[in-house]
């Protein structure tokens, strides 16, 4: 016998069950995608402060220690590396501020553009920094899952990253 207002001691009914089911399928559908594409967004957000981060550190090692350090992009890896010139090689820092960092695939590393507007697009790609506190001027240009593209350039003086959205050329600046 059901009443007005009266409560069901058995529990839910399984038309009851099915429709919260169904309207948190619901919102997850809708939900899920957003919260991916935040994820991924800041992914790229990561990456940028990780080279900013690095290049501001090998550019203040250079001047402290008055020795040439290079900043090796890998495009076929995907890393980023860093070492000091010695004699005829390069010896790979050791400390844990510029340990090999590998790009996730949310910021991939598309391509480097030297200063006399060399394209480098697979293999290595370096960056000199000089003891004086001067740098290369280099563009990166990054991209992530949706084909979103990022520009970073490292200003010659006191290496200094500026971001910029999309993909733009040095030249055109």
């Amino acid at each position: 016998m059901w009443r007005a207002g009266a409560c069901n001691e058995r529990g839910f009914t399984l038309i009851e069950l099915a429709m919260v089911l169904l309207v948190l399928g619901i919102v997850s559908a809708v939900a899920m995608p957003r919260v991916g594409g935040m994820l991924d967004r800041q992914r790229m957000r990561r990456t940028i402060n990780v080279v900013r981060g690095t290049v501001r550190y090998v550019q203040a090692r250079a001047a402290l220690t008055k020795r040439v350090y290079r900043l090796t992009f890998d495009l076929d890896k995907q890393t980023m590396s860093a070492c000091y010139l010695s004699t005829a090689e390069c010896t790979p820092e050791q400390s844990r501020e510029l340990r090999v960092f590998t790009f996730p695939p949310a910021a991939r590393l598309l391509d480097v553009v030297r200063p006399d507007g060399e394209k480098t697009v697979e293999g290595e790609a370096i960056t000199h920094f000089h003891p004086t506190g001067l740098a290369e001027p280099s563009t990166l240009h990054l991209t992530d899952i949706t084909d979103e593209r990022t520009t970073l350039m490292i200003t010659p003086l006191g290496g200094r990253i500026k971001v910029l959205p999309g993909y733009v050329d040095p030249e055109t600046g």
